[in-house]
């Protein structure tokens, strides 16, 4: 009975991830517009995940500048646990992962660091894509559906920003995403 409840929890996320892309991508995601302060939401997303890297991993600040956005609150919320749960994931015992919020111009320019495996160079087009998983043999801890990147990608760029990552094997990744900021 336990498997049973168990999986259809994944199912219903997974449906849930779906729906919030579709919405996404057809422009019909219900978005707030209200000001953020981006900084107190990065400290906020690493107390959260502070949980998830124990004592194995150190989740550390780079650099904080204080920054105002134009956007869901709780969508960019969703965006951060996904990068920083996924730089935990990947990153073995005793890693950092990194994250940083710095102001650009206009923009603000988010950070965030890994020191797992890396991406493979063939792999770096395609990981936004709903359902990709790069090499398998990378291990993929507690499974994972492919639609992580793509929601964050979907909801950067409902925002009015951008994402991407760097990253070769062996030398961790770095996704960045960039957004309007509130006086933009």
């Amino acid at each position: 009975m336990t498997s049973i409840v168990s999986e259809v929890d994944r199912l219903t996320r997974l449906v849930e991830d779906l729906l919030l892309l579709a919405q996404a991508e057809a422009g019909k995601l219900p978005m707030a517009r209200e000001v953020v302060e981006l900084d107190t939401l990065v400290f906020e997303v690493l107390q959260a995940t502070q949980v998830l890297a124990q004592d194995n991993i150190k989740l550390k600040i780079e650099e904080l500048d204080q920054v105002l956005v134009c956007g869901d609150r709780d969508r960019l919320k969703q965006v951060l646990l996904n990068l920083v749960s996924n730089g935990i994931k990947y990153t073995e015992s005793g890693g950092v992962v990194k994250v940083a919020l710095r102001k650009e111009g206009k923009d603000c320019l988010v950070t965030v660091t890994d020191n797992g495996p890396g991406i493979p160079k063939e792999d770096l087009p395609h990981i936004f894509e709903r359902f990709y998983r790069a090499d398998p043999a990378r291990g993929r801890l507690e499974g994972g559906s492919g639609l992580g990147l793509a929601i964050v990608r979907s909801l950067v760029q409902a925002q009015g920003g951008e994402v991407t990552v760097e990253s070769a094997p062996g030398k961790g990744a770095v996704f960045y995403f960039s957004l309007p900021g509130a006086d933009s």
